[in-house]
C-alpha cells in the first residue's frame, strides 16, 4: 500500500502495531534451468542455402553419391513401398556366388531443399530445435572434458592424435550420459510421424540417406540412423554422416524396392531410347536425346574440390 492509500485509510487507528519483521534469510543459489525448462524464443528456419543448383541438379548429385556406392541397379523416383512415400533415387546390390539372385543390401536417397521438410510438422518444432541447439553446446564441453579425464576411450590406432575416434557412448559422466538421453528423447519427438520416419518404417532400406544443399540441417539434427549427404554448389556431394544398418529391413521388402527399381528405371531407358507409349497404347518413336560430348567427371563421397 502506497502512501496516498494509508493517508485515506480513517480506521488505521484500530489496526494493531506491526510487528518488526525478522531479517529474510539468504535465498538459495538458483538451480541453473536445463534447455526443458527455457521457453526459447521462436527460431526462424534458416533460409534455404542459395545453391544456385536446379532441382535437377540436385537430383543429379543425390544420383550421383548412391551410384558412387557401386550398387548392382540404381534409379530414380522411386516409390518405397507405396507410391505416397516416393524416395529421390534407390539401388540394390546383388549376392556373390550362388546367391547372386538375392538382394543383398538396399539404399534410398531423399533430397531435400527446404529446412522444414526434414522434421515432422509439429506445433512446437522450433522450440525442440533451440532445446537441442542448447544440449548440443552443452554436449560439446562435457566431452572436451571427457577427452581430458577419459583418455582410455579414445582410439589408439590413429597416427595423428587431432583426428582421434572417441567412444563418448562408454564414458561414465553421469551428467554427459544423462544429456545424451535427454538429447535422444528431444530428437524422437521432433522426427516421430515426419515423412523420413515413415519412409524409414517400411523397412524396404538397409541404408537410409537424406541428401540436402550444403549447411541446410546439421548431422545432429536430423533422424537417428540416418545418414547426412551435403550438396555443394560446386557440383560435388559430400558424406557428412554415415547411415546407421537398419534393422527392420527384410528380405521381402528389400525384394518389393529392386522390384519397384527396376519398373522405375525401365522408364528411363524408354526415354533415352526414344520410345514412348501413346494412351492408345501404340508404340511411339522420337529422336533420342543427344549426349553431351564432355562429361562431368564423378566426385567420390568424401571429395570437397570442384569437379572440372
Amino acid at each position: 500500500m502506497d502512501d496516498n492509500d494509508s493517508e485515506l485509510d480513517l480506521f488505521s487507528f484500530l489496526q494493531p502495531e506491526p510487528e518488526p519483521e525478522p531479517e529474510p534469510a539468504p535465498e538459495p543459489e538458483p538451480e541453473k534451468p536445463t534447455p526443458e525448462d527455457i521457453s526459447p524464443e521462436p527460431v526462424t528456419p534458416p533460409p534455404a542455402p542459395k545453391s544456385g543448383l536446379t532441382h535437377s541438379e540436385l537430383q543429379q548429385l543425390a544420383l550421383g553419391f548412391l551410384s558412387s556406392l557401386n550398387p548392382d541397379a540404381v534409379a530414380i523416383q522411386v516409390p518405397a513401398r507405396f507410391r505416397k512415400y516416393q524416395v529421390t533415387a534407390a539401388g540394390f546390390w546383388r549376392g556373390e556366388g550362388r546367391g547372386y539372385r538375392n538382394v543383398e543390401r538396399t539404399a534410398v536417397v531423399v533430397l531435400y531443399e527446404r529446412f522444414e521438410h526434414c522434421f515432422s510438422d509439429c506445433a512446437d518444432r522450433d522450440a525442440r530445435l533451440a532445446a537441442i541447439h542448447a544440449l548440443r553446446e552443452e554436449k560439446e564441453r562435457l566431452e572436451e572434458e571427457i577427452r581430458r579425464t577419459e583418455p582410455e576411450l579414445g582410439s589408439t590406432d590413429d597416427l595423428f592424435s587431432e583426428f582421434r575416434q572417441w567412444d563418448y557412448a562408454s564414458s561414465r559422466n553421469p551428467e554427459y550420459r544423462k544429456l545424451r538421453r535427454k538429447l535422444e528423447k528431444l530428437l524422437h519427438a521432433l522426427h516421430q510421424g515426419s515423412r523420413l520416419e515413415h519412409i524409414r518404417r517400411t523397412g524396404v532400406a538397409d541404408l537410409c540417406y537424406l541428401a540436402v544443399p550444403e549447411g541446410l540441417v546439421a548431422p545432429d539434427e536430423i533422424a537417428s540412423g540416418w545418414g547426412l549427404v551435403y550438396l555443394g554448389q560446386d557440383r560435388s556431394f559430400r558424406l557428412a554422416r554415415e547411415a546407421e544398418q537398419q534393422s527392420i529391413a527384410t528380405p521381402e521388402e528389400r525384394q518389393i524396392l529392386a522390384q519397384n527399381i527396376a519398373v522405375a528405371a525401365s522408364q528411363a531407358v524408354l526415354f533415352a531410347s526414344g520410345i514412348d507409349h501413346s494412351r492408345s497404347g501404340r508404340i511411339l518413336y522420337r529422336r533420342p536425346p543427344r549426349r553431351k560430348a564432355r562429361l562431368r567427371p564423378a566426385v567420390p563421397p568424401d571429395a570437397t574440390a570442384p569437379a572440372d
